[in-house]
């Protein structure tokens, strides 16, 4: 199972003054309590994506349809109430590469304005920074580690510290040297003895001085497309410029080639005539590197394009013997609809992978799909020789049938574009669920994120958790994360201490404690009830 990059952080945005970066896993379960921030970090990724892939440059939109179940709408809703500062920050990492954009606006208005859009690309250790208030645009490269990156980096290796402490505990009190537990632990020890090393090395090149290449400004000025790949050495005037067909990072990339070779031819002419030997040469290295880096913009831009977002809500369907076609409300009408529109209910591997878990989550062993006069749907599910409407289905039953309908387009998506990057965002997906086909949930969505389908998954389910925790013990996710990548990646929302990872031990305990009333509920009633019992019989 390949891993994906994912991450997120912002500051200033909801109830979270400075929400930490927090790297996404393939499944990533968001618990807490009520009100305790998971829907804010859903709604960042939602705002944000919205922002890259709709080309929105010195616009930031709280009111695109993308956004309609995110219940934002203005800059003042968005804006933390505790905060002075009237800028909120965004950060998403895709692929390694960091895209960050500060925002600031008037609190009625449904849009603010971009202050500073940054991308910075440690692979190729590029850093872009757009800014809007200085009207300017630098491009530096040649540094390993983007500066803004530092603390993250130090933040990675006081984590790494904290496991190697915990495996050392560990090893102490395991008897014998020669076990597997403990040969398997040790070999974990040195790989994070490692990976602090590497984070040293980083650390001491980032300090070296003159560490870029080249480090260039060039004014924020869009481009004629006739001008775009031709500079005239008499054209100062810059009056009237329109944007061009590229995309945004594009764009940029393109002022500043633009820009730099007028400077370049500048700089050409004082070498030739030896006016001065100690010139700028960095006009020479962006000019020298104009390939590359019209390649490097291609390269972001398509990793920005390739991800696809999928929000499903807690949205219970209505039970209706036919599903309407325009009921743009009805998540389970829309989810029948895109379903058959693609055809999948008449291909082998689709029908297959509905049936199968359909009859996991106990709907039924069958069903078919028809379409009336344009207008609606009529979906039956075939159950022990008979045939019933999936309306005459219990809640979690159509609750489960969406999801399951919805993940086959996706899968299926997903097969005919290779490209795509989809990321699934599910809001409470146990609900109406008995607790043993919650547990499922587990093995379902790590069935799909097999197909390259990444998930981020708000839940209040203790047994979708626990079957996370049975499926890395039997899966040897935790004492072979290297070989074999842990998918499941669990952050607990406490409404004080703000979010962390509940990472797994090498017995696949938690390192943390859930806060009180997720995990210990069922045991504090218990306790009531029998003290309750005593008072009664006393």
């Amino acid at each position: 199972m390949k891993k994906q990059t994912k991450g997120i952080s912002f500051k200033n945005f909801r109830r979270f003054q400075n929400f930490p970066m927090l790297q996404l896993g393939n499944i990533t379960y968001m618990v807490g309590r009520n009100n305790s921030g998971k829907s804010t970090m859903v709604k960042a990724q939602l705002l944000m994506m919205d922002y890259l892939q709709n080309q929105l440059y010195n616009t930031f939109s709280f009111d695109n349809s993308v956004l309609e179940d995110a219940n934002i709408v203005t800059f003042g809703r968005a804006k933390n109430n505790k905060s002075t500062s009237d800028l909120i920050e965004f950060k998403v990492i895709l692929n390694n590469i960091e895209f960050s954009v500060v925002i600031t606006g008037k609190d009625d208005n449904t849009k603010a304005k971009v202050q500073t859009f940054t991308v910075n690309d440690p692979n190729d250790a590029i850093s872009l920074k757009v800014d809007y208030i200085e009207e300017n645009i630098n491009l530096k490269k040649g540094q390993k580690l983007i500066d803004s990156n530092v603390q993250e980096i130090d933040m990675q290796k006081q984590r790494l510290s904290e496991d190697l402490l915990k495996i050392e505990q560990e090893l102490v009190n395991i008897p014998s040297k020669a076990s597997k537990e403990y040969l398997a632990l040790n070999d974990k020890k040195n790989g994070i003895l490692k990976q602090i090393e590497k984070i040293d090395k980083l650390n001491r090149d980032v300090k070296e001085e003159g560490a870029y290449d080249y480090d260039v400004t060039y004014p924020l000025k869009f481009l004629r497309v006739e001008d775009m790949y031709e500079v005239k050495e008499d054209d100062d005037d810059f009056d009237n410029i329109v944007l061009s067909e590229d995309t945004m990072i594009q764009e940029f990339i393109s002022i500043v080639l633009w820009f730099n070779d007028i400077q370049y031819k500048k700089d050409a002419e004082t070498a030739r005539n030896n006016i001065d030997d100690d010139f700028n040469p960095n006009s020479i290295e962006v000019h020298q590197n104009k390939g590359k880096l019209e390649k490097w913009a291609n390269k972001v831009s398509n990793i920005i394009n390739e991800q696809s977002f999928h929000y499903i809500p807690a949205n219970p369907s209505k039970q209706s013997a036919l599903f309407a076609l325009r009921d743009k409300n009805n998540d389970l009408a829309q989810a029948i609809h895109n379903f058959k529109q693609a055809g999948l209910d008449k291909k082998a591997d689709s029908k297959k992978f509905v049936k199968y878990w359909m009859k996991e989550f106990e709907v039924g062993e069958d069903f078919s799909i028809e379409f009336y006069a344009g207008e609606a749907y009529e979906f039956h599910v075939l159950e022990d020789g008979a045939q019933n409407h999936l309306s005459d289905k219990g809640m979690g039953s159509l609750q489960v049938m969406s999801l399951i309908l919805k993940l086959a387009t996706i899968i299926y998506d997903k097969k005919v574009n290779k490209k795509n990057k989809p990321t699934v965002l599910i809001e409470e997906p146990e609900l109406n669920l008995h607790p043993e086909l919650q547990s499922k949930l587990s093995d379902f969505l790590l069935e799909v994120s097999s197909k390259n389908v990444q998930f981020l998954v708000e839940t209040h389910s203790e047994y979708i958790i626990r079957k996370a925790q049975l499926i890395a013990i039997q899966e040897d996710y935790i004492l072979n994360d290297e070989l074999n990548p842990n998918p499941f990646k669990i952050f607990y929302f406490h409404k004080k201490e703000g979010p962390y990872e509940m990472k797994f031990n090498s017995k696949g305990k938690f390192d943390r404690d859930f806060g009180p009333g997720f995990y210990n509920e069922a045991g504090s009633l218990t306790m009531k009830m029998i003290k309750e019992l005593r008072k009664k019989q006393a």
